[in-house]
């Protein structure tokens, strides 16, 4: 049964699950603040994934076991397991909350350190579907299934299935994150994407990765809007040094440049100079959009 809570304006703004949200690609925070509804007056949730769903993002196509395993990385929440019955808890829920005396005492057992579930554990990793990413751009799915007879490859039914998840990879969230932006579903990660990623996480954070990618895809002019009719928003050109990074990033936070407002005529002229200037003869790799 789901209850009121309280939710403070700092939660709106809270970097942590912000940069989760941003590298996950999920809405981590409002549905952190749902979870609280649905909490007993300790911070205890039963951790089913597809009824807290119902009662968090009803209207969402998002799997919500990835949700609850995006907040485990960062200690939003606990999961644990007495009795073979599986639980979670908010650690930090009292320090927000104040519970209504009259509210009824928790019926749900409390955790001991024993009892948490690790990370690393096939348990922690339970999935009630396939997780999959909101464009199903990349197949997950449980080891097994769809091979041998009709049947085979899923467990009996009324049994529940474990599936071992890596750490989200920082890369990929990045990545799937500039396919959504660019529309580009059909384009893949490969070793130069991996490797142009994986040098710039070295001096920005998967945030800061994320706005320049958004701020490329807010320009007219590299959007396609040019003389060329060209869409000029590769991650060779986004990530290829510093300057390129945050020049895409001031895009993205509206920072204006000296001298006004400019027409986008203006700016893509500016741009177009700026653009051969640095890279002219320009490469063919530089243009990774699909027709």
């Amino acid at each position: 049964m789901a209850r009121i809570r309280t939710v403070k304006p700092e939660l709106f703004t809270h970097e942590d699950l912000y940069e989760l949200e941003q590298e996950s690609g999920l809405p981590i925070r409002i549905a952190f603040a749902g979870l609280f509804t649905c909490c007993d007056r300790d911070g205890i949730f039963k951790w089913k994934p597809k009824t807290l769903k119902l009662s968090v993002l009803p209207y969402d196509e998002v799997d919500f076991s990835r949700v609850l395993h995006a907040m485990m990385t960062r200690g939003f929440v606990r999961k644990y397991a007495i009795d073979g019955v599986e639980y979670g808890v908010i650690p930090t829920f009292l320090k927000h909350q104040v519970i209504n005396n009259r509210e009824a005492a928790s019926d749900f057992p409390k955790p001991t350190e024993s009892s948490y579930v690790s990370m690393t554990s096939t348990r922690d990793a339970r999935v009630d579907s396939p997780p999959v990413t909101r464009d199903d751009s990349v197949e997950h799915a449980a080891s097994g299934e769809g091979k041998g007879k009709e049947g085979k490859g899923r467990e009996e039914e009324g049994k529940e299935t474990y599936v071992e998840q890596k750490p989200l990879d920082p890369s990929l969230t990045i990545f799937e994150f500039w396919q959504k932006v660019m529309d580009s579903p059909r384009s893949v990660l490969d070793t130069k994407r991996k490797s142009l990623i994986a040098k710039a996480l070295k001096g920005y954070t998967p945030a800061d990765i994320c706005k320049a990618i958004r701020g490329c895809g807010k320009s007219p002019f590299h959007m396609g809007q040019n003389d060329r009719s060209t869409k000029y928003n590769g991650l060779d050109l986004i990530l290829r040094n510093a300057d390129r990074i945050e020049h895409f990033i001031a895009m993205d936070t509206g920072t204006p440049r000296t001298g006004g407002a400019e027409s986008i005529e203006t700016a893509n002229a500016r741009l177009m100079a700026e653009f051969l200037g640095e890279a002219a003869p320009m490469d063919d790799n530089v243009i990774e959009m699909e027709a």
